[in-house]
């Protein structure tokens, strides 16, 4: 076992706390428990260090915690590469990189259209729900100007409904995850093939 593998299987451990540790904030007190403690002592510098990025949070949505993780994977397929002894060339590192972005950006687009489908289901099978606050009040405030956006792509200064927001922004997300990552293939296999 070479240095490559062991910092391969120690970032594949820390990557494995900082998931947990990120679970752990979805459940009320949980953080405050002695073993959430000590996971907050091991995972929070290095998750803060991307928490500085304010771009990465839309509306009341934090990807920080996804990006960080998909940095550490990133490591670790790296170092696993480097084990294997596929080398150390210059190509494979930016190829790797630019794969790297496209995953992290087509999984955001992902969540989102998700996040919008699920929202899609509920006001078709329940209604809108504005009688009385709800959870889905919460979340819609945080996807409207996210979806109003989008949908302002195509119906430029032009009213339309919730619900045909919802539909037009859900179709949007999917095609640009699509697109976005097939074109991201290409561009890492482009690169991945120049000889230095």
């Amino acid at each position: 076992m070479n240095i490559f593998s062991i910092l391969a299987s120690v970032v594949s451990i820390y990557t494995l706390l900082c998931f947990v540790r990120v679970m752990l904030s979805w459940f009320p007190g949980a953080e405050y428990s002695r073993f959430g403690q000590v996971l907050c002592q091991m995972c929070d510098p290095y998750l803060n260090v991307f928490r500085r990025f304010r771009f990465l949070c839309f509306s009341s949505f934090d990807f920080t915690p996804a990006i960080a993780l998909c940095v550490l994977m990133a490591a670790q397929a790296f170092f696993t590469s480097l084990a294997t002894g596929a080398g150390f060339r210059l190509s494979t590192i930016l190829a790797m990189l630019v794969m790297l972005v496209g995953n992290i950006f087509t999984s955001l687009l992902g969540f989102l259209a998700v996040i919008v489908l699920v929202r899609l289901i509920v006001y078709l099978i329940a209604g809108d729900g504005q009688g009385s606050y709800t959870i889905w009040t919460a979340v819609d405030r945080a996807i409207s100007p996210i979806i109003f956006r989008i949908t302002g792509l195509i119906f430029r200064n032009q009213s339309i409904s919730f619900v045909k927001a919802l539909v037009v922004s859900f179709i949007m997300l999917v095609v640009f995850s699509v697109l976005i990552s097939y074109a991201i293939r290409v561009l890492g296999t482009l690169i991945s093939m120049i000889p230095f």
